[in-house]
């Protein structure tokens, strides 16, 4: 399989905030029929859901929580997620750069 080609996989456990009235099944529902998800379950605590990152990023699965009522946590958890999307977005755009690999992997020529 051509590495354009593989799948960028993820999991990440999405908590809701502790004051929000959700409907779990909803939300884990309208997750698991978006393209590029491969799985999401609840385990009591968080809403954990896998996908493709070369599909789907984390962005747009927490545009389609919010869109089922499901507001999550905010503080370390919002910084968290931050973290993983800024992630993401530096994995897209390492995966569509051209040749082997960065720069530092290929030492200077000869003269």
């Amino acid at each position: 399989m051509p590495p354009e080609a593989m799948p960028i996989l993820k999991r990440h456990g999405l908590r809701p905030a502790a004051s929000a009235t959700f409907n779990v099944d909803e939300a884990r529902i309208r997750i698991a029929r978006l393209q590029g998800v491969i799985s999401s379950s609840w385990n009591g605590v968080d809403l954990v859901v896998e996908y493709d990152l070369r599909r789907i990023t984390l962005g747009q699965i927490e545009n389609v929580t919010a869109g089922a009522g499901l507001a999550l946590k905010g503080g370390w958890h919002r910084l968290q997620r931050d973290w993983w999307k800024f992630g993401e977005t530096n994995e897209l755009s390492n995966a569509t750069r051209s040749g082997d690999g960065a720069c530092c992997n290929r030492p200077p020529a000869r003269r």
